[in-house]
C-alpha cells in the first residue's frame, strides 16, 4: 500500500531517489492534513454560526458581538442605545452607551429592542420585544437597564430618515409660525416666531430654555417649555419652520425653509414637551423681493 502512492510521487515529479521521494511524500500528506483540518474548522464554525443565530440564541449572539442595539418608544422612536452584557434565561442586562431621548416605558411594560438584522432558519429578524423590568430611572443604576427575555421577534422597517443627534445648540436657530404656508400672509423672514429656539436669546420670550433634540432630512424633534408653548398647538397642526444652521466652512449661519405639520406632542418631564415636527415641503426665498416660494 505504501509503494502505490510512493511509486506516483516518483512518477509524477520524475523522482528517481526513493528516500527524497519519501520525503516529499510526507510533505504532501502534511500538508492535506492541514487542508483538511481548516477545512473541517470552517464547517464547525458554520455551524456555530447557524445556531447563534437560532431565536432562542440571538440575546447570546448580540451579547458575544458586542453589538449595539436600541431601544425604542411606542412609535418604534429609538430612546436610547445599548449593548447586552447579560443574557441569562429571564433577564437580560444592557448597558447604555448613547442616549437620543428619554425611556417613558414604566416597570412592567413591553418595549421593543432593534438590531442589525439576522438570519435564523425561519425568517430574517432584527427586534423583539421583552419586558421592561427596571430602567435607567428606577434600577440601581443609571447607566443600565434589566430586560426579561424576549417574548416575540420580528423584522421592523427602520426609519427612511436616519436621525442626527444635536449636541451644541450654539451652532443651531430654529423658528416655527403655527401657520399654512399655502394661505397665510405673515411676512415670516420679518415676523415674531410662535416657537424658537435660539441658545443666545436674552429676552423674555423663553428660546434660550428651548432646544433641537434632533434632525434628520424629514423632520425635526424640539424640547420646549410648555410655558412658551402656543395653545394652538397641535397634533396635525400646519407649521412653517425657519431653520438657521452654522456653516463652518464660510462661518456664517444658513436659513433654510419648510412647511411642515406637527406629528407629536409628549410630556417630555421638567415641565418641557417633546415636539415632533416632519417637513411637508420646502422654501426658496427670493433675495430681491422678500418673497418665499414654497413647494412640496
Amino acid at each position: 500500500m505504501q509503494a502505490l502512492p510512493l511509486g506516483l510521487v516518483q512518477d509524477i515529479f520524475g523522482i528517481k531517489d526513493l528516500i527524497f521521494a519519501k520525503y516529499l511524500l510526507a510533505g504532501l500528506l502534511v500538508m492535506l492534513a492541514i487542508l483538511l483540518f481548516l477545512l473541517a474548522l470552517r464547517v464547525l464554525r458554520s455551524g456555530d454560526k447557524e445556531m447563534l443565530v437560532q431565536e432562542k440564541n440571538i440575546p447570546q449572539a448580540l451579547s458575544r458581538a458586542g453589538m449595539a442595539i436600541e431601544l425604542c418608544g411606542k412609535d418604534n422612536t429609538p430612546a436610547v442605545r445599548c449593548v447586552i452584557t447579560r443574557a441569562g434565561r429571564s433577564k437580560i442586562k444592557c448597558d447604555i452607551v448613547e442616549r437620543m431621548d428619554v425611556i417613558r416605558a414604566k416597570e412592567g411594560e413591553s418595549v421593543t429592542l432593534v438590531f442589525a438584522p439576522l438570519r435564523t432558519a425561519e425568517k430574517r429578524v432584527n427586534a423583539f420585544k421583552a419586558e421592561l423590568l427596571e430602567s435607567d430611572v428606577s434600577g440601581r443604576k443609571t447607566d443600565q437597564i434589566t430586560l426579561s427575555a424576549p417574548t416575540g421577534y420580528d423584522f421592523l422597517k427602520r426609519r427612511k430618515h436616519g436621525r442626527k443627534r444635536v449636541v451644541d445648540q450654539q451652532f443651531i436657530r430654529v423658528k416655527i409660525w403655527m401657520a399654512d404656508p399655502g394661505k397665510s400672509s405673515i411676512q415670516f423672514q420679518d415676523a415674531s416666531p410662535d416657537i424658537g429656539v435660539n441658545s443666545y436669546a436674552q429676552d423674555q420670550s423663553g428660546h434660550d430654555a428651548n432646544s433641537v433634540i434632533n434632525i434628520s432630512k424629514g423632520g425635526i424633534a424640539l424640547q420646549v417649555r410648555n410655558q412658551v408653548l402656543p395653545p394652538v398647538c397641535a397634533v396635525g397642526s400646519p407649521v412653517v419652520i425657519n431653520i438657521f444652521m452654522f456653516n463652518f466652512k464660510e462661518k456664517i449661519f444658513r436659513p433654510y425653509w419648510y412647511a411642515g405639520e406637527v406629528r407629536s406632542m409628549e410630556e417630555y418631564g421638567d415641565g418641557y414637551t417633546r415636539l415632533g415636527l416632519s417637513f411637508t415641503g420646502s422654501g426658496h426665498m427670493d433675495e430681491d423681493s422678500g418673497t418665499i416660494h414654497w413647494r412640496q
